[in-house]
C-alpha cells in the first residue's frame, strides 16, 4: 500500500502540473490577436479587481476556499488505514494494483484540480500587463476570448471616471466586464458603437428577483457548503473509499463551482469554446 508521503509527493506533482497548465492557459488567452473584423480596438491596465469587482472575486474566493477545504481532508485521509491492511487481501494481486490506483489516481486528481485555482487567484488580483480588446459585430473580445453580445444585457458608461460597464445578461445589476479606455480612445464614441448591440437599459423581463449579483455569493455558500460537510464525513471512511469520494467531491464543486460563475456572470452554463478564430 503506498505510503503517506509517497501520496503526498504525488499530490504536490499534481498540483503543480495543474497550476503549470492553468498558467499558460490563462497567460495564451490574454495575447492579443490581429482581428480583422474589429470595429474598434484598444489596450489598457486592468482595474482593481476588488473595487470594481468584489462579487465575484468573492464568490470564486468561497469556492477556492471550499475545494481547499476537501483538499484538506485528503490529505488526512492518506494517513488513514486502508482495505489492504485486511491480511485477507495480502495476497490478492488485483486489490492490491487496484487499491494503488485508486489511492495514487485520487490524490493526484485533487492536486490537479486545485492547481488552477490556486494559480487564477494570483493572476487576477495581481495582474500588471495590459488588457487587448476589441469591440466586433459578434460581440466584445478580451485578449483572445470572445463575449458574445447575448452575454451581456445592456451597457453604461461613467463619463466622469472614464468607465464602460457591459452587465450580465444574467444578473442584469452584475457587471461583467469593465473597462477604463485610455484617453486616445473616447469613451462617447466606443458607447455608441456598442450601442449599435447592446440597451442602455436591462429588460424588464429580466429583472425576476433571484437575478441579482446579491443571490451570487449566497448561491456559491449554498452549492460549496454541503460538498465540503459530505468530504469531512467520508474522510473518516479506509483510506482507498475516502480518497476515492473526496476526488469525485472535488470534481462535482469545481464543476458546480464554475456553473454558478458563468451562469451569474453571463447567463450562460459553459464559457468554453469561445475563443475567436
Amino acid at each position: 500500500m503506498p505510503t503517506p508521503m509517497l501520496l503526498f509527493i504525488l499530490f504536490i506533482a499534481g498540483t503543480t502540473a495543474g497550476a503549470i497548465s492553468a498558467y499558460r492557459l490563462i497567460v495564451a488567452s490574454r495575447k492579443a490577436g490581429q482581428r480583422s473584423d474589429a470595429l474598434c480596438e484598444w489596450s489598457e491596465m486592468p482595474l482593481p479587481t476588488w473595487r470594481y469587482e468584489p462579487y465575484a472575486i468573492t464568490a470564486i474566493l468561497f469556492h477556492t476556499f471550499a475545494v481547499m477545504a476537501l483538499t484538506v481532508a485528503a490529505l488526512h485521509a492518506a494517513s488513514n488505514p486502508g482495505i489492504l491492511n485486511n491480511p485477507l487481501f495480502a495476497n490478492d494481486t488485483n486489490m492490491i494494483a487496484m487499491g494503488w490506483f485508486i489511492q495514487c489516481g485520487s490524490i493526484g486528481l485533487i492536486g490537479y484540480q486545485l492547481g488552477p485555482l490556486l494559480i487564477a487567484i494570483p493572476l487576477i488580483i495581481l495582474r500588471r500587463e495590459p488588457l487587448a480588446y476589441a469591440i466586433t459585430e459578434k460581440g466584445m473580445v478580451l485578449g483572445r476570448n470572445l463575449l458574445p453580445w447575448r452575454w451581456f444585457s445592456h451597457l453604461s458608461i461613467d463619463s466622469d471616471g472614464g468607465i464602460l460597464r457591459l452587465y450580465s445578461a444574467f444578473s442584469p445589476d452584475l457587471p461583467s466586464l469593465i473597462s477604463k479606455p485610455p484617453e486616445s480612445v473616447p469613451l462617447v464614441e466606443l458607447s455608441n458603437t456598442i450601442h449599435g448591440f447592446l440597451p442602455l437599459y436591462p429588460s424588464k423581463d429580466n429583472r425576476a428577483w433571484y437575478r441579482t449579483k446579491f443571490l451570487l455569493i449566497p448561491t456559491m455558500l449554498l452549492v460549496c457548503l454541503p460538498v465540503v460537510a459530505a468530504g469531512w464525513l467520508a474522510f473518516r471512511l479506509p483510506r482507498e473509499l475516502s480518497l476515492f469520494v473526496i476526488a469525485l467531491l472535488a470534481s462535482i464543486l469545481i464543476f458546480l463551482g464554475g456553473k454558478v460563475i458563468s451562469l451569474f456572470a453571463f447567463g450562460v452554463l459553459s464559457t468554453r469554446s469561445n475563443s475567436p478564430k
